[in-house]
């Protein structure tokens, strides 16, 4: 697909937009035909904000069914859903990343982007340095830790986990705030669950 690499999507989406065109990013987990995009308005300042891709659906509180965790979507259903620098405001994170991986067809994408508090909050506790609406502090390891503790045991596997920190300057105190991107991006892929699976759950639970 021809992406437009100065699409104007979520302001933190644009700062790795045209890295994720020309990596192939886009090509490779956000190029079915449903998409969701969890927290597409954001705080809302820019109203000119387009959805991750053309096709992306934003939903946020006020989008018809929606109550701000779980999806007016049947099981199943969609090929990806997206969500940058939502789920840390999230305070019931394990039903509502059980809700985006409900609606996950298998071999579909969930793509999760959160802030990294070395990057952003510059501090090891809460209250958040800069958006006391956040209601935990996440690294790669914390988001891993979520989706192991909430999603179906062998319904998932990793495919993508890195701190993204393009364009970030260290040289900045923790009083300020940071420029550049401060995040964690994961993806994981819903698979079938095979009978291998169940095979290791009954052994367990004859223990």
């Amino acid at each position: 697909m021809a992406w437009n690499a100065k699409r104007k999507v979520g302001a933190e989406s644009q700062k790795t937009y045209a890295a994720k065109v020309y990596s192939g990013f886009l090509d490779k987990y956000l190029s079915g035909e449903n998409i969701l995009e969890i927290g597409h308005r954001g705080s809302g300042i820019w109203e000119t904000e387009l959805g991750i891709v053309p096709n992306a659906k934003g939903i946020d509180l006020g989008y018809p069914g929606y109550d701000g965790i779980h999806l007016p979507f049947e099981d199943k259903t969609q090929d990806s859903v997206y969500s940058s620098h939502c789920l840390e405001h999230i305070e019931d994170f394990s039903t509502a990343l059980h809700e985006w991986f409900r609606v996950l067809k298998p071999g579909g994408f969930l793509i999760i982007v959160v802030p990294h508090y070395q990057l952003y909050e510059k501090t090891f506790f809460l209250p958040s340095r800069f958006n006391d609406d956040h209601k935990r502090l996440y690294h790669a390891g914390t988001l891993l830790t979520e989706l192991h503790n909430s999603l179906p045991l062998g319904e998932w596997r990793l495919r993508h986990c890195q701190d993204n920190d393009l364009g970030f300057d260290y040289t900045i105190p923790c009083e300020i705030h940071s420029e550049g991107t401060y995040e964690v991006e994961c993806v994981i892929e819903r698979i079938p669950k095979y009978p291998y699976v169940q095979q290791m759950m009954d052994e367990a639970n004859s223990r």
